[in-house]
């Protein structure tokens, strides 16, 4: 099953860690699923599985986030937006 091209996926981190991971990927709108598992495969290819766990919020990944985007974007995927929230 293909990843509906409406899809809306946020890579985030706490800010000490924007260079050196861990990340969280997660999406909104799946139903059963914090990420859809097409999400999942994206990830598993470029990322071994034990850089990858599960997390309340969707998937972590030991590497920084700009890896991790750079892996959508390989895969299809555009930024569409950043932002930056302290606290």
């Amino acid at each position: 099953m293909a990843v509906p091209m409406n899809t809306t996926i946020t890579v985030s981190c706490n800010i000490p860690n924007e260079y050196s991971g861990p990340t969280i990927v997660h999406s909104t709108g799946v139903k059963n699923y914090r990420i859809q598992p097409e999400l999942i495969r994206i990830l598993q290819e470029e990322f071994t599985n034990e850089r990858l766990r599960d997390h309340r919020e969707g998937v972590e990944c030991d590497d920084p986030p700009a890896n991790v985007v750079q892996a959508f974007e390989k895969a299809g995927f555009s930024v569409n937006g950043t932002s930056e929230s302290g606290g």
